[in-house]
């Protein structure tokens, strides 16, 4: 009876085979990469002659749950998480590296289901896998490292935001964390609205589009990509910003129908969609008069970005709740890697 080759294990079929396999899975270099996998090293001649680079690791356990992570999400997101990271700097993706840890029981069939999906994102943003590692680990680990291209006129930083900025969100906050909430059956939302939340968390869109032209826009004066919480990135902003303030709109927040239906039903309050994490959007500050010319420019982006608050010169994050009465967040910031017990 002949064996199907895609039940095989990692220890049968073995690191150097899973590499050829890896290998006769890219497509052509791409012209600025003069050498890929096969050597010791990659070699690299980046055309703007800056890099960005960008690393992300994501364990079993502690960032993904395999009850409900299928191999090609994993493989999406593991990709998405760092092109997020780049679009918030306002550069062009170019050359990846893919780094694994895994178990000898590893089926390659899953291994396949993963690469797929990692190359699939990776050709539709013109990325190139260049290299990695693979070792026996106990645990599933995963790291990726991106090189990019910053923007003729450099990278957009954290710091920059000035007192008096509007502060600006593209997309939707909270559907990721509603979603791992239905993932982990702590929330049933069923039909399209279900998927779309769980699609949310499984596999996100990161803003690559939007922040190259928020790069190369010269209007935007400080952004990050919102994966730790809209609150706890919004500090991260602030305190590289040199410890400004800053005012959020309760009301304004943009949040999809499928949020504001699990809100009005009582599934989830505010808090917890400002804190719960890897909504993967982008938050940026500019001065107020430069958003009509911005916004005409980003037009053909097709995301829609809301005005959420500002940048105030008293320290600290201030939520306004109906009629600009303080709203109280009762201690919940976001997500932290040595503090959060949740993936």
């Amino acid at each position: 009876m002949a064996v199907d080759i895609r039940e095989q294990t990692l220890a049968d079929w073995g690191e150097f085979s899973f590499i050829g396999f890896l290998r006769d899975r890219l497509p052509a270099s791409h012209p600025e990469l003069l050498l890929g996998i096969g050597d010791d090293a990659s070699w690299w001649r980046p055309a703007g002659g800056e890099v960005l680079t960008t690393t992300d690791m994501l364990v079993e356990g502690v960032h993904f749950d395999l009850a409900y992570t299928s191999a090609a999400d994993l493989g999406w997101k593991s990709l998405a998480v760092n092109l997020s990271d780049l679009a918030a700097m306002g550069g062009r993706p170019a050359c990846v590296y893919l780094a694994l840890g895994l178990p000898g029981t590893t089926r390659r069939s899953w291994l396949e289901e993963f690469i797929d999906a990692f190359l699939e994102l990776a050709d539709h943003y013109g990325v190139q896998l260049a290299g990695g590692d693979t070792v026996r680990s106990e645990t599933l680990v995963i790291s990726v490292a991106l090189n990019g291209i910053p923007a003729a006129a450099g990278p957009v930083r954290r710091a920059g935001a000035r007192p008096g900025d509007d502060l600006y969100l593209s997309g939707s906050v909270g559907d990721s964390f509603l979603g791992l909430r239905c993932l982990q059956g702590r929330l049933s939302v069923s039909g399209p609205a279900g998927i779309f939340l769980r699609e949310r968390h499984l596999r996100p869109r990161p803003r690559v589009e939007l922040g190259a032209f928020l790069g190369t826009s010269g209007m935007v004066n400080a952004m990050l990509d919102v994966s730790d919480g809209l609150i706890a990135d919004l500090g991260h902003l602030l305190s590289a910003s040199g410890g400004w303030g800053a005012e959020l709109e309760i009301e304004n927040l943009p949040l999809s129908s499928a949020a504001r239906e699990a809100l009005r039903a009582g599934m989830c309050d505010y808090p917890e969609l400002l804190t719960g994490g890897e909504d993967f959007e982008l938050l940026f500050s500019l001065a107020p008069d430069r958003f009509p010319e911005l916004a005409a420019a980003v037009a053909g982006v097709g995301v829609e970005l809301t005005r959420i608050g500002r940048i105030t010169s008293k320290p600290g994050i201030f939520l306004l709740g109906p009629d600009r009465l303080p709203y109280q967040l009762d201690g919940k910031e976001g997500y932290d890697h040595f503090q959060t017990r949740d993936c």
